[in-house]
């Protein structure tokens, strides 16, 4: 699509304009962003956010490093060898491609949240689900690799590249370049790849978005000329906004693209956060659209369902929670990179749940939550799972700050009302026999000191029969002007 031909895609519901440049390396992407964005600043408050995974840039960084250096660059190139040939892919290009690729997430994360607050947009990279491999898109699934952890993870990232995708840019700018030219202006990276994201690049249609295709090898101030006009006609379709940021609530809460309303159910076990949080959405759904959200992770539940096995079910169950009791215990190490995985993973689950709940909300729903994750205590109460035990393994402390960025990210989104159902560890165990007593009274311990980023909080008594809490509930529901 030329310039010319350019017709924006209706904007309806969007705030300020997302506007996505793509390319192969060495097209210039860097370069034209500076000066689009000069543009972009001089018309609205913009951000110009990076969406890559900067593995070539970390490879290149390394190399020059005494010792880890030439260790580096000699794996680098033997895995570009195999992945070249088609052979295996070693366990760690599996990994860090992993690890890399949750770092792009927390970085679209980041974008979504600035452009909520009402910034435009301008993105170097753009990440896609439709081809696999270099060009932005999932790591995993272009590794050859195979075993029942591998297809797990490479499940979880396709998910997240899915939901980030679904996303779609106001326009992309694709600058399109020779293997030739991006070698001369690149001469360090290596050449299968540059090849390689070069013939992806044709093959992307970025799930419908408005493409202006420009050929990066032409002059710089034609390929500038052909960006600013692309720029400057998405500008027209948007009033320009004097000051970032979104609407506030009486709280103080941002409500930016919030056309619902979202109340939380916190509280320990037993305390009946389920069964009064489903209540309550059968009751209001009676007269306005209200939807339930789990925000929990189920990890209990199923070390459970794992103890009811035959022979080896009692066995397995003991030594899950021994491990997941250390991994909670300040002070206790972590109990391996499998426990640290697993319990990452985890935590990308409920980033999945999530989503789901904000987009309800974003949508006009009242949606209420069972749970809601919090950062000030990690490791119980639905608080971050890697930041409690510490490790000296490089990897889980990177998971662990990837992690941390997750839960700031949920916690920022702050629900209109908090609801603690509060409950002593003895009858939370009389409803729970099945769970550990010693557990109880910690997350019992715990959970009053909890303020969840400072949102609006309510306190129940949920000793009382859940028929008394349930109508208690509705009354300060009615009395928050939430239904």
């Amino acid at each position: 699509m030329r310039v010319s031909e350019f017709k924006p895609r209706s904007v309806v519901g969007r705030h300020q304009p997302v506007i996505a440049l793509v390319g192969c390396d060495g097209s210039g992407k860097s370069t034209v962003g500076t000066a689009l964005l000069v543009l972009l600043q001089a018309e609205r408050p913009t951000v110009f956010c990076h969406l890559g995974k900067q593995a070539g840039n970390l490879e290149r960084t390394l190399a020059p490093l005494p010792l880890i250096g030439s260790y580096v660059t000699g794996k680098a190139k033997k895995e570009n060898s195999k992945i070249q040939s088609g052979k295996k892919a070693g366990v760690l290009a599996a990994i860090s491609g992993f690890v890399l690729s949750m770092r792009r997430v927390l970085r679209y994360g980041r974008m979504r949240y600035q452009h909520e607050r009402g910034m435009t947009i301008l993105t170097d990279r753009y990440p896609q689900n439709s081809v696999p491999g270099p060009m932005d898109g999932p790591t995993l699934a272009n590794l050859n690799r195979d075993g029942v952890l591998f297809r797990f993870f490479s499940r979880v990232e396709r998910m997240l590249y899915a939901r980030m995708a679904r996303f779609r840019p106001d326009v992309v700018i694709r600058l399109n370049v020779d293997l030739e030219t991006a070698l001369q202006r690149k001469p360090d990276h290596v050449a299968f790849k540059l090849a390689r994201k070069i013939d992806d690049l044709s093959k992307l249609d970025f799930a419908g978005a408005p493409i202006v295709d420009i050929d990066a090898t032409e002059p710089l101030e034609q390929v500038l000329a052909q960006a600013e006009e692309t720029v400057r006609k998405v500008l027209a379709l948007y009033p320009r906004s004097g000051q970032a940021g979104g609407v506030t609530d009486p709280h103080g809460n941002s409500q930016a693209g919030r056309a619902g309303r979202l109340v939380s159910l916190v509280g320990c076990d037993g305390s009946g956060k389920s069964s009064i949080s489903q209540y309550l959405v059968q009751h209001i759904s009676e007269t306005r659209p209200a939807v339930y959200g789990y925000l929990g992770l189920g990890s209990g539940d199923l070390g459970r369902r794992i103890g009811t096995l035959p022979f080896i079910g009692a066995a397995l169950e003991k030594k899950l929670n021994g491990k997941a009791k250390k991994a909670r215990t300040k002070g206790e190490k972590m109990p391996g990179m499998l426990t640290g995985l697993v319990l990452f993973a985890f935590s990308l689950v409920r980033l999945k749940r999530f989503w789901r709940v904000k987009r309800a909300v974003e949508k006009g729903f009242l949606v209420v939550t069972d749970r809601y994750p919090q950062m000030e205590v990690p490791g119980q109460c639905d608080g971050p799972g890697l930041s409690a035990a510490y490790s000296h393994n490089p990897l889980i402390r990177f998971l662990a700050w990837l992690e941390r960025g997750i839960y700031r990210r949920i916690a920022a989104f702050r629900p209109d009302l908090v609801i603690r159902l509060n409950v002593d560890a003895e009858t939370a165990h009389s409803r729970k026999p099945d769970h550990d007593l010693d557990a109880l009274r910690i997350k019992a311990e715990l959970m009053p000191q909890l303020n969840f980023n400072h949102a609006p909080l309510v306190e129940v008594d949920a000793r009382q029969s859940y028929e008394a809490v349930q109508q208690e509930v509705l009354y300060l529901l009615e009395k928050h002007g939430l239904v």
